[in-house]
């Protein structure tokens, strides 16, 4: 059966087109998006082009004299954050046929892996639970069918949307479902978890106007960090996309803790899993570069 790792393998030159197609098309794509973006939220009145995005994201654009129709604006806003995975299921088509969408399927569906594989998987969410209780907030949980409703579908902080239409979907059928792979049938996995975190970092750069300069550094060195951690779940669990579509969905997910514990909002409670994540990263970094694989839980 074709795949895209033995089409790679086949061809045994470095870094062929189908790598950096992946990436500038991913690229195109996002920043693109972004730059039509910018020209609405302008022609709306709204400076911030990020505030913008937020706005769009949530579906609210109270008190905004839209230039385009609503469903425009976000319908763009999608075809931004799912930039990494239409071209990853591109280059699948391209580079590997039937064969190798059959396979990314696969991925997607691999359920039956360790549990500790789904245990690594949701890890952000524990270590947002000990930020909060950190930030003493747990006096202020709010557990109601309104508010367990919001934290779980709404657009702005619900789990599954996060899951389903943000990052988590959106960007892992690409750099994990075939940048990954691709990328580890030429080189080593330490080398290929550093350059796709390098360049997922700069993906984000559009977003990261205005933001200081220190903040930029530590999305960066977060950004590398993950890719490292991602690598880690997506060899350990054999190739299976869900503990990684899991990580990314709970790491998205401030807004729905926000919810179910107002007292967050505000304030700096994130630093705690940012700095743990960091930590995560430089050791999944190690074990990443020793071996590239953990053993299965």
């Amino acid at each position: 059966m074709a795949t895209y790792e033995n089409q790679t393998l086949q061809d045994q030159r470095a870094l062929g087109w189908p790598i950096v197609v992946f990436f500038v098309l991913a690229y195109a794509i996002a920043w693109g998006a972004f730059g039509i973006l910018s020209v609405i939220a302008r022609n709306s009145g709204v400076e911030s082009t990020q505030t913008f995005m937020a706005m769009a994201e949530s579906f609210e654009f109270d008190e905004v004299h839209l230039s385009v129709a609503p469903w425009l604006v976000y319908l763009l806003t999608r075809l931004a954050d799912f930039a990494f995975s239409i071209a990853g299921v591109v280059m699948i088509a391209a580079t590997a046929g039937r064969g190798g969408l059959r396979q990314l399927w696969r991925r997607l569906t691999r359920w039956r892996i360790g549990w500790g594989w789904y245990a690594l998987g949701l890890l952000p969410i524990g270590l947002y639970l000990l930020a909060t209780a950190v930030a003493n907030a747990f006096f202020s949980a709010n557990f109601t069918v309104s508010t367990i409703t919001t934290a779980l579908f709404s657009l702005y902080a619900g789990f599954f949307v996060s899951l389903f239409l943000r990052g988590a979907l959106g960007e892992e059928l690409g750099l994990r479902g075939f940048a990954l792979p691709y990328l580890q049938a030429h080189m080593s996995p330490f080398r290929a978890s550093l350059l796709i975190g390098v360049l997922w970092g700069a993906w984000h750069l559009p977003v990261l106007i205005g933001r200081d300069l220190l903040s930029v550094v530590a999305f960066s060195v977060l950004s590398i960090g993950l890719a490292m951690l991602f690598t880690l779940l997506f060899n350990g669990s054999g190739g299976s996309l869900i503990p990684v579509l899991l990580f990314h969905a709970s790491q998205n997910w401030e807004e729905g803790f926000e919810t179910l514990f107002p007292s967050l909002v505000g304030t700096e409670w994130e630093l705690i899993s940012t700095l743990s994540l960091l930590v995560i990263g430089v050791v999944a970094g190690v074990m990443v570069w020793r071996n590239g694989r953990t053993p299965p839980l």
